[in-house]
């Protein structure tokens, strides 16, 4: 299916959220209180309106899409979830972003940007750290000195393998080789 241009998408905005609850709760339990909470609150029109979607959630910690005028209603909504699948719970709302990747990156906290001594490193002088994920050429690190990424909104500093150190074109200066 061919996508629509910029100017006529409707603009989403993604609302991250933690679930605190008492027991363990799963994808579709908080996705069916969600729904019921909506359809309680706002009735169908309302619903209709919020263009509510649950895109992830990993058991904690979760991400909501909705329609850009309507997120006070939505943070709303989360905040009177009281029981997910019988278990007492609460929705908390992390922070609004207008992608799901800053979404992701500034709300929810993620083990792959941690430092790990399982992960793969990379020790270049000034920058060091463990290595997040690699996409292609690129890389993400999440540096072991924490100020370097002081004000960038990010946890993590991207290079690439020509910013490596290495011989060889795939050579890559970690100490595993990519």
């Amino acid at each position: 299916m061919r996508s629509w241009l910029p100017v006529l998408r409707d603009r989403r905005r993604y609302i991250a959220f933690e679930v605190e609850a008492e027991g363990r709760v799963g994808r579709g339990e908080v996705v069916g209180e969600i729904r019921a909470a909506q359809a309680s609150l706002f009735g169908d029109d309302g619903a209709a309106k919020n263009r509510l979607r649950v895109v992830s959630f990993d058991g904690r910690f979760g991400l909501v899409r909705c329609s850009h005028t309507r997120t006070e209603e939505v943070r709303a909504l989360l905040a009177t979830v009281q029981s997910i699948g019988g278990t007492r719970a609460a929705i908390r709302v992390r922070g609004i972003s207008g992608t799901i990747k800053a979404g992701t990156e500034k709300y929810i906290p993620q083990s792959i940007l941690q430092p790990d001594e399982n992960k793969r490193r990379v020790d270049l002088g000034p920058v060091s750290g463990s290595v997040a994920r690699v996409i292609g050429r690129e890389i993400d690190l999440c540096p072991d000195d924490r100020k370097m990424t002081e004000g960038s909104g990010t946890r993590y500093v991207g290079l690439t393998s020509f910013d490596l150190c290495g011989e060889d074109i795939d050579a890559d200066g970690t100490s595993d080789g990519l």
